[in-house]
């Protein structure tokens, strides 16, 4: 019995020892497929991005000049507009009576001053004939000075009667579209009052907000690319100047561009700015082809079909594609998908 058991014993031993080294065989021989690429020149920036917003810089609200009521109004929201558009008009009754009275008032000073040109005309010429005292003019031009004085007056109250008369007619002072529409027929109208909200949008002006720790780097002059989601079209501006003062709720410097003359950009949106404070051409390989192992970044250069695990130094990474400052030759080949499962010299299977 003691033998069966050593001969059991036995047999097991060398059934293991055969599985080991069969399981040891072939992980040496195992194959891994992986995908390769070569290494290349890339341009490379070192850049920054943010996102903000944009702000007009011509959004005026159109507001009453008199007291009066609305009649009628020319315009709605959405409507777009000229410079010089007629947007409301206002009662304009009492100021062309205003404009009336001046006006009679000015002619009846005017005809008095005739009648006293005609008086002093005749008085000088029996003055020159002695009838009469050269004192008798005296009066006669102190009159005369009088209602001169007064018609001065009278001329300026009609050119204000005037004006008032003009301002009874509403119209647009730039060229846009009517934001909101704030009063309405028949609404009277205090000095002041709102009647519409213009949007102009050929000047608007983007605060981006940067981290703090740009502000060494960032300077009025620099360029700035603006992306807006609502054009989905790019441009490239300078940064017209830095807020002098931090956020506070965010600790971020406003970094302040102004957009000129682009009519499909909108007030009120968000804007993307991002600042390339330099670029530089360098070698690159796809940012997954880099593994962290213990001694640090690797790729795997593959030759005669095994991967070499290099060491290697990397820069900025931008768009998936990683910059290396050292380790690595141009056009090398490295293995990009299936990196991550490999080691030195590895057997490998380049696929497509």
């Amino acid at each position: 019995m003691f033998n069966k058991i050593i001969i059991i014993y036995f047999l097991s031993f060398i059934f293991l020892s055969c599985s080991q080294e069969e399981v040891t065989e072939k992980k040496k021989q195992r194959i891994i497929n992986i995908t390769t690429t070569p290494v290349q020149i890339f341009n490379f920036k070192d850049q920054e991005s943010a996102i903000g917003t944009i702000e007009g810089l011509m959004d005026p609200t159109i507001r009453s000049e008199i007291a009066s009521s609305i009649k009628k109004i020319y315009t709605q929201a959405g409507s777009t507009l000229k410079k010089g558009d007629l947007i409301a008009q206002l009662d304009d009754l009492d100021y062309r009576y205003q404009l009336e009275l001046a006006e009679a008032e000015l002619s009846q000073l005017k005809i008095r001053l005739s009648g006293q040109n005609k008086t002093y005309q005749r008085n000088s010429e029996l003055v020159n004939e002695n009838f009469i005292s050269p004192n008798a003019l005296d009066e006669i031009i102190n009159q005369k000075n009088e209602t001169e004085e007064l018609i001065k007056i009278s001329e300026a109250r009609a050119k204000i009667a005037k004006y008032r008369l003009s301002k009874t007619k509403i119209y647009s002072p730039i060229q846009g579209k009517v934001e909101k529409q704030i009063a309405s027929i028949g609404d009277f109208l205090k000095i002041g009052d709102p009647i519409v909200q213009i949007m102009n949008n050929d000047r608007l002006r983007a605060h981006v907000p940067f981290p703090e720790k740009f502000a060494i780097k960032l300077k009025p002059g620099l360029p700035i690319e603006l992306k807006s989601p609502i054009v989905g079209e790019k441009i490239i501006v300078k940064i017209a100047e830095l807020k002098p003062q931090l956020i506070a709720d965010s600790l971020a410097i406003d970094v302040i561009a102004d957009i000129v003359n682009q009519p499909n950009w909108q007030a009120g949106g968000s804007v993307r700015g991002t600042v390339v404070f330099k670029e530089v051409n360098n070698l690159s390989v796809p940012e997954i082809s880099i593994i962290l192992r213990p001694v640090g970044q690797v790729v795997y250069v593959i030759k005669n079909d095994k991967a070499f695990e290099r060491v290697v130094h990397t820069g900025i990474t931008q768009n998936g594609i990683t910059e290396i400052t050292s380790g690595l030759e141009l056009n090398e080949i490295v293995a990009v998908d299936g990196a991550a499962y490999l080691t030195d010299e590895a057997k490998i299977n380049v696929t497509n």
